[in-house]
């Protein structure tokens, strides 16, 4: 009795904690909108990534690479948490494939190492530097946070 008691009280968590919906936006490189399975829109931050602002280089890049991989597909979004902006941050994941992670691959993000120590996004991050893929290109790529607060140089 105890057992399904449990069970009945942590499905809705288990519920919860994805969401699967069809991708109808994107707004930039890590940020896109989810159709879910109620027809409620879900604006989802792509987690512990950070891809360049659109106005930013390689932001279009970033936002182009986001649109050919999950635009007008099914996605299963794990939920991580919710962002001060009110924003659900999850991974993406569509075709076996980890968006945060090819993102990372293809030298369009940088790993957000404040918020995720993974070791396999810092050696995805890594491989795109030394093989000066997408961003890591550049001679001195500044990093979307800077980006924000005015650093141009």
């Amino acid at each position: 009795m105890k057992k399904v008691l449990l069970i009945i009280l942590l499905f809705p968590m288990i519920c919860i904690s994805q969401i699967k919906g069809k991708v109808i936006n994107i707004k930039d490189g890590d940020t896109i909108v989810v159709l879910d399975s109620l027809f409620k829109q879900q604006t989802i931050r792509i987690a512990d990534i950070d891809c360049p602002e659109n106005k930013q280089p390689f932001g279009t890049r970033a936002k182009q690479f986001t649109a050919n991989e999950v635009l007008g597909k099914i996605v299963m979004v794990k939920i991580k948490n919710t962002d001060r902006y009110g924003r659900t941050v999850g991974y993406v994941m569509y075709n076996n494939k980890n968006l945060s992670l090819e993102l990372l691959k293809n030298g369009l993000a940088w790993h957000y190492k404040y918020y995720s120590k993974d070791k396999e996004m810092a050696d995805l991050e890594d491989f795109a530097k030394k093989n000066k893929l997408g961003l890591w290109s550049h001679k001195k790529p500044i990093n979307p946070y800077n980006w924000r607060k005015g650093v141009r140089k």
